[in-house]
């Protein structure tokens, strides 16, 4: 039992850490005028915690979203 309650305390810690650190928050921009299009997410704190990318609206063909 000692291991399940040691294994709880690691799983929770690691959950509080994610949603202090506001890990996978960002937001999408679709630039039409310029055509580019923004993606900006947060990661977990080091030196790319910072995830910035952007591509061309003629490059792309689809998007797809899923929702679960």
């Amino acid at each position: 039992m000692s291991f399940y309650g040691i294994a709880g305390l690691f799983i929770s810690s690691y959950l509080w850490c994610t949603i202090s650190w506001n890990v996978g928050s960002g937001y999408d921009r679709f630039n039409r005028k310029v055509g580019i299009m923004f993606f900006f997410s947060w990661g977990f704190p080091g030196i790319n915690r910072r995830i910035f990318l952007y591509f061309f609206l003629k490059d792309i063909q689809s998007i797809r979203m899923e929702a679960r």
